[in-house]
């Protein structure tokens, strides 16, 4: 009898842990769930209010670390390769990292992908990473290779991190815990006013929404050949490149970043250039003034623009002949290209463009 109610007395304190353990599971997927916002069309609005929801549940130094990635994916660090230590101070150390993906929270990885990056560092001592160990990695892909930005043990608060940030279109900051848009510095020509999508995620200055690409769709950028090509000078053109969105699926995909009004593609207010760490709208973007649909390809359809990136204002262009980066991103979906300047070349055709402004 001794024995009986001592079980019953385990058996109990074992049915009141599972319960209370359920429903702390529960309310952890309650929470996280809260948090999912999934992209609407922009013709789906609701009335907007007076101000942006709460503070965001994120951080800054995490929009800094993962928000300009072409690539987050959760990923095993399988080995490194030590590579040459550059003789500079600090010193400059390189490696190559392998990595089997795991779970894909930005970009075309699938599980099983293996990945190839290589990291660069240039610091006073030797990095240590998590080799064997399961990561939160961020990338980007320039000139055909794999490049690591970030990487970090993938403890849960690492990985809800970055998966807050995905959520994010490139190219967006944070102010005083409030989401500021590329377009910011329009106003009020931004976005219509008055209508907002039904979505906790927007620019806190213009009521813009947060819209994002969604899956089924690549999006590329290469560059365009130029007019006349200049041997040694413009191997990489003169700084147009052909922006490409193709539905690899086989049905048709609304896209809720790509806007359109009456049928017009707003290109020059949807996408965006990162570069030397500051974000750009497209030269020409005049903002939103009417209320956008959301762009559809048919099943297999391709659509494309041509950007010229040399009519930004405000890189720090090359003096004589190097190497600039663009990303040109929509949404949570990006392209990067190395870009090589020639200023004797490449200067007079920027300051054109730029309607004969000199820097």
């Amino acid at each position: 009898m001794l024995l009986w109610i001592k079980l019953k007395t385990l058996l109990a304190a074992g049915l009141v842990v599972a319960t209370l353990a359920a429903g702390t599971a529960a309310a952890y997927l309650t929470t996280r769930g809260g948090r999912q916002d999934s992209p609407r069309q922009p013709n789906a609005v609701a009335q907007r209010d007076e101000r942006p929801d709460g503070p965001l549940p994120l951080k800054p130094e995490a929009l800094a670390k993962w928000g300009g990635a072409e690539v987050i994916v959760v990923a095993k660090l399988q080995s490194v390769v030590a590579g040459p230590v550059g003789l500079s101070e600090p010193p400059l150390y390189t490696h190559t990292l392998k990595l089997v993906a795991d779970r894909s929270l930005r970009g075309q990885f699938k599980a099983g992908d293996a990945i190839s990056g290589s990291h660069q560092v240039r610091q006073k001592d030797r990095p240590i990473f998590p080799e064997g160990k399961d990561c939160v990695v961020a990338l980007k892909q320039v000139r055909g290779m794999w490049q690591v930005v970030a990487i970090v043990e993938a403890t849960r608060a690492a990985v809800d991190e970055a998966e807050s940030v995905s959520r994010v279109p490139l190219g967006w900051t944070l102010q005083k815990d409030r989401l500021v848009s590329p377009w910011a510095g329009m106003g009020q020509q931004a976005w219509p006013a008055g209508v907002k999508p039904q979505t906790r995620l927007f620019c806190s200055v213009t009521g813009r929404p947060a819209l994002l690409v969604g899956p089924g769709i690549e999006m590329t950028a290469e560059p365009v050949k130029p007019k006349v090509e200049v041997k040694f000078a413009n191997p990489d053109g003169d700084g147009e490149y052909r922006i490409t969105l193709k539905n690899t699926t086989d049905r048709a995909i609304t896209i809720p970043a790509l806007l359109s009004v009456d049928g017009q593609v707003l290109w020059n207010e949807s996408l965006v250039i990162l570069c030397q760490g500051k974000v750009y709208s497209l030269p020409g973007a005049q903002g939103v003034k009417k209320m956008p649909t959301a762009t559809t390809l048919k099943a297999g359809e391709s659509i494309s623009t041509v950007v010229n990136a040399l009519a930004l204002q405000g890189p720090e262009w090359p003096r004589g002949g190097y190497r600039i980066e663009f990303q040109f991103a929509l949404g949570e979906k990006s392209a990067t290209h190395s870009f090589y300047y020639l200023s004797r070349h490449h200067d007079p055709i920027r300051q054109k463009l730029q309607g004969g402004k000199k820097d």
